[in-house]
Order: C-alpha cells, then structure tokens, then sequence
C-alpha cells in the first residue's frame, strides 16, 4: 500500500525539478540544462504516475456508492488525462532542435505547462491525497 508521507516528498521532489526548469527558463537561452532537467523531471513524473494512477483514482472512484467525492475525483482525473496528454505533447513538440531553433516559444509553453502541473500537485496535496488517507486508500506512512 503507498504512503502519504513517500507521495508528498514524491510531489516535493517534481515540485523542485518544475522550479529549477522554470530558474532556467527565465535566464539566458540554455536549451542544455533546460532539456535536462525536463528529462528528469518526466522520467521522475512517469515514475509517480505510475503508481498513482493505478491505485489513487481507481480506488477513490470505487467510492461512488458510499459518498460525494467521486464527482469530484472524476474532474480531477479528467482534468488530469487532459495535462498527460498536453505535456507528452509538449515533450514531442519540443525536442532538441526545436527549443534550439525557438527558445522564446519553448520558454512560453513550458512556463504554461509548469503552471499546470503546479497546480495539479498542489490540488492532489490539499484535496486528494488527504482523501485518500481518510478513507484508508494510503497509509501515513510506510510500513515498518
């Protein structure tokens, strides 16, 4: 079973990489170290998704008969398919050459997108998780 605590730091680390893209992003062109820590940042994000995506929405969508909140989860997880399918997007649009050949445009979309997946992890942080634990999809903690 995840853990809060481990889906926090998780959050806390994507958090990170977004702001020292976004650093990046408002200084000089460096298509280098913008690409880079977008690297890590999607390999770290594919990573999280992929535990949470399989448990968090699924379980709290099971929910439906029992209480208010699947309305909500299901904006959430569409709102969310939406972001997924915007940022796989971004990253196929935006690859070496491009940010390269238009480091004005690239900076203007990955500001946008950086927002978005903010706000997505803070939304999951203050109404999801906390959900979450509340119906017991999550420990606190992990297990000793």
């Amino acid at each position: 079973m995840h853990d809060f605590h481990t889906l926090m730091i998780e959050h806390d680390r994507l958090d990170k990489l977004a702001l020292e893209l976004l650093d990046v992003v408002a200084g000089e062109p460096d298509p280098i170290s913008a690409l880079a820590i977008r690297a890590d940042l999607s390999v770290t994000l594919d990573d999280h998704l992929s535990k949470e995506d399989g448990f968090l929405y699924d379980r709290l969508l099971g929910d439906a008969e029992q209480d208010c909140y699947p309305a909500r989860v299901r904006e959430f997880h569409s709102c969310f398919a939406a972001l997924a399918a915007d940022w796989k997007d971004y990253l196929h649009l935006w690859d070496n050459e491009c940010v390269a050949a238009d480091w004005a445009g690239f900076v203007g979309e990955t500001v946008e997108m950086l927002e978005r997946l903010r706000a997505r992890i803070k939304a999951e942080n203050d109404l999801l998780y906390p959900m979450a634990l509340q119906k017991n999809h999550i420990r606190l903690r992990a297990a000793a």
